[in-house]
């Protein structure tokens, strides 16, 4: 019998325990609140329709709700917020650091270039020969002429930064399209193939589009 009661007792205070802990709290949070909550429901007629053990609980489940909603908010707009205010002075710092700011400059400038979608640096997702005719790399063709008669300037940025690569100038028999957008692109090259495009096919040359 005293092992029986023993056991039960082992599985019955965790559960005893975890329930007063979680109604300590409920009502340690929703107290201050609950007066306007009833106020609140007895206004629209729910302490008529619902009974006084419904009502009790159906109080602390209201204020509980807007507490958690209320943190939520706070919580997000803090974050913003917060995170803004470390950009914009990361940003400053690096801009008043001699050298460092020549570089991050250019580096600025250039990712922004880059993204921007009313000034496309680059216009098409490739696959070109690099560093050899034996192996492939995705390539960007800019959207400069080139200076080069019937070449294609292509830009094969390096892995993870892409900010620095090659320009190369190819034929364009030698180009393979790639069902790739820039961006796309881009989150490839930088993640080294960690974060693969949602088309799993991208790889896939389009052998019945040409290169535009």
């Amino acid at each position: 019998m005293k092992k029986h009661i023993m056991t039960g007792l082992v599985m019955l205070l965790p559960i005893a325990l975890t329930f007063w802990i979680v109604t300590f709290l409920i009502n340690w949070l929703t107290d201050p609140f609950i007066d306007m909550a009833e106020v609140g429901l007895t206004a629209v007629g729910m302490r008529d329709f619902a009974g006084e053990v419904v009502f009790f609980w159906l109080t602390r489940i209201l204020v509980l709700i807007f507490i958690l909603l209320f943190i939520c908010l706070i919580g997000i707009v803090g974050r913003y917020v917060f995170f803004t205010y470390l950009m914009r002075l990361g940003d400053s710092i690096l801009h008043r650091i001699p050298v460092i700011s020549s570089v991050y400059k250019t580096s600025q400038e250039l990712i922004q270039t880059i993204l921007s979608s009313e000034n496309r640096a680059f216009k098409q997702v490739v696959l070109a020969p690099f560093p050899h005719a034996e192996s492939w790399t995705i390539g960007l063709v800019a959207r400069e002429v080139s200076p080069v008669a019937e070449r294609v300037p292509v830009f094969i940025p390096t892995t993870p930064n892409p900010t620095s690569g090659y320009l190369v100038m190819y034929e364009r028999t030698r180009l393979i399209p790639l069902s790739l957008t820039i961006e796309e692109a881009f989150r490839y090259i930088i993640s080294a193939g960690a974060l693969l495009p949602e088309n799993a096919s991208f790889m896939l040359p389009q052998k019945e589009k040409e290169l535009s």
